[in-house]
């Protein structure tokens, strides 16, 4: 966490300087379309990898295949590289860009729209650099879910009616953080908090940075969350 919280020091820095909307907007440089489709085989469960580097990242379920989106882009060095290794029932997916050092944020356009399954059980990791990310990951089949996060906007939504219990954890840097969680299957939060604030609602304390919501003792199926915060703010909410 150290050496996160330290390089989301550095980029926010930049990513305040040049303003997040320069992600988005003021771009310079061909806009490059990549399609993004990983086929559906005879795999049983997916371990599915997101790296980004500085951009813009929209996660949802619809896919017909294990994976479908696409990657808008406009530097060379922004082009990603996908790979799909399958083995003994499990695909293996890393979606990347060659590298995740920060390119110059200024005049960027990195847009990934990554649409997933909901028909196949699945572990998700997603890094992100300088990065507004918004992850709709409701009605997947999840098994553990990583998120790191350099510099961000990130919002995580897991709310619904989850079939099975998973481990969440969650690393961030600089920026804001939304988690949405479900409200009708238990939920424990665990949180390390940083130089920043949590914000809780309509959660209950246990004391030493352990939060419950109201299903969480007589729950069957338990979401368990582990957040550790850098700088900024988090904020924790159920879906109802």
């Amino acid at each position: 966490m150290r050496k996160t919280l330290f390089i989301g020091l550095i980029c926010g820095l930049l990513f305040i300087a040049a303003g997040c909307n320069n992600l988005v907007s003021g771009v310079s440089g061909d806009v490059q379309n990549e399609p993004i489709l990983i086929k559906k085989d005879r795999a049983k469960e997916l371990d599915v990898e997101l790296n980004v580097g500085a951009g813009e990242l929209n996660v949802s379920k619809g896919a017909k295949d294990w994976i479908e989106g696409s990657i808008n882009y406009n530097k060379d060095k922004l082009k990603p590289i996908v790979k799909y290794d399958y083995s003994n029932d499990k695909g293996e997916v890393v979606i990347k860009q060659k590298n995740l050092k920060f390119p110059q944020i200024k005049n960027v356009k990195n847009e990934w729209n990554i649409e997933l399954s909901k028909k196949i059980p699945m572990k998700l990791s997603v890094n992100t650099g300088a990065s507004m990310a918004k992850l709709d990951l409701r009605d997947l089949k999840l098994k553990q879910l990583n998120i790191q996060a350099g510099v961000s906007q990130l919002e995580v939504d897991l709310g619904g009616e989850w079939k099975e219990s998973f481990t969440t954890t969650i690393e961030t840097g600089v920026g804001e953080t939304t988690v949405i969680l479900p409200s009708k299957v238990g939920v424990k939060i665990t949180s390390q908090k940083g130089i920043g604030e949590i914000n809780m609602e309509n959660f209950i304390s246990k004391g030493n940075g352990v939060y419950v919501n109201a299903a969480y003792d007589n729950a069957d199926v338990i979401l368990n969350v582990n957040m550790e915060m850098g700088v900024g703010s988090v904020t924790f909410k159920l879906d109802n």
